[in-house]
Parts: structure tokens; sequence; C-alpha cells
């Protein structure tokens, strides 16, 4: 069973944030990204994209750059077992 909780660097990384990242992954650099300010904005535009695009990544950046992924906490998990993908 994995373990869900951040380990200690990353808790740092989430703590100290000062953007978000949400990343809708596809291949051939075709990858979009949104970057907002707060954690509140992070976990409601994760919710609407997720709809659409189920390979989407949540990523805390801080002050000095480092990214801690977002995807193993609660609010950023995907329900969905299909994956879909927007069109084109």
């Amino acid at each position: 069973m994995q373990n869900n909780k951040p380990n200690e660097w990353e808790q740092g990384v989430i703590d100290n944030a000062v953007e978000y990242s949400i990343l809708e992954w596809r291949p051939l650099d075709k990858s979009t990204k949104t970057v907002v300010k707060t954690y509140d904005e992070a976990k409601n535009l994760f919710a609407e994209t997720i709809k659409e695009h189920t390979a989407t990544l949540a990523y805390a950046i801080d002050k000095n750059g480092r990214y801690a992924n977002l995807n193993h906490l609660p609010e950023f998990k995907s329900r969905s077992k299909y994956v879909k993908s927007k069109t084109r």
C-alpha cells in the first residue's frame, strides 16, 4: 500500500509555495500549463480540468523554483477510471 502523506521535503515545498502549476500532460510537447497563485485556485482549476483531461498533474512551486507533486493529496486525485482527452 502506498503512503499518501508527503515526505518532509515535499511538505516544505507545499507549505512555502508561492504558486501552483496545473499541467495537462500530452505527448509530443503539446502539454499545456496554467499557473495560479493560491491553493484554492489550484484545487478549483484541477477539479475543472480533470473532468476533460485525466492526464492532469498539479504541482506546488516554492520561491526557489522547487516543485512538489500534489496528485497524491485527496484534493488532487483523479477519480475517473477511463482516460479521456479534449478534442483538438
